[in-house]
């Protein structure tokens, strides 16, 4: 048997695993401390489930091709991969570098951990050992805009319609709030809210962009040899 599709298989497996129980513990189901539909409301939990959902799809065109009975993912399940896992370290890396300074005991629950750490970790390794898909070209980074572009819109819509995104926040993270004291395009002296939603959505992906195209060019070079 081909000894990296096996490792494969085990991290997708644990993926799943990880995500399912993260987002179990994060929901309430399991008495978690957020509780109900508003779990659903984030980018966190959503880009788990992304991620999630693509790493059961890959270990069954994993083990099926283990057992001889079906080649590799389509490319277009592999581009999915490549996306979601630039995603999910969006993810990993918000909370740890951003979020979580601001929350004490932020790493003191098995929720947060799962879903902002191993979940994104697991991913990130798995892309590299899982296959890859063929002929990369450097434009189709871009793709990876899709699912920030898309939430932005998603909690501006919940923004504006005064969703309950908890504890009674029409905005999921504090760089969303658009009536924070720095707006939209404002700066401010306040510690946290010291500039507008516009500049941190042009960090972010300005960010998602070096992760992209890091990941890309690492996946091209593997192929090349």
């Amino acid at each position: 048997m081909n000894a990296r599709k096996i490792i494969s298989l085990v991290l997708e497996a644990a993926i799943v695993a990880s995500m399912i129980t993260g987002v179990v513990l994060t929901s309430g189901l399991a008495g978690g401390f957020m509780g109900g539909a508003t779990t659903f409301l984030y980018f966190t939990i959503q880009s788990n489930l992304w991620m999630g959902a693509i790493a059961f799809v890959m270990a069954c065109f994993t083990l099926a091709e283990l057992l001889g009975r079906k080649k590799g993912a389509p490319r277009a399940v592999l581009m999915m991969k490549y996306v979601f896992t630039v995603s999910i370290t969006l993810t990993g890396v918000v909370f740890c570098g951003v979020l979580a300074p601001t929350m004490p005991g932020a790493f003191g629950s098995a929720a947060n951990v799962l879903t902002h750490v191993v979940v994104p970790l697991l991913s990130v390794v798995d892309l590299f050992v899982a296959d890859a898909p063929q002929g990369l070209k450097y434009k189709e980074m871009f793709y990876t805009w899709i699912p920030p572009l898309y939430y932005l819109g998603f909690a501006t819509v919940g923004y504006f319609l005064d969703w309950n995104f908890g504890m009674g926040n029409n905005y999921p993270y504090f760089f969303l709030n658009w009536d924070s004291p720095a707006g939209a395009f404002g700066f401010t002296d306040d510690p946290v809210y010291f500039m507008g939603s516009f500049y941190w959505i042009i960090v972010l992906l300005i960010f998602v962009s070096l992760v992209a195209m890091l990941y890309l060019a690492l996946l091209r070079r593997r192929a090349k040899r």
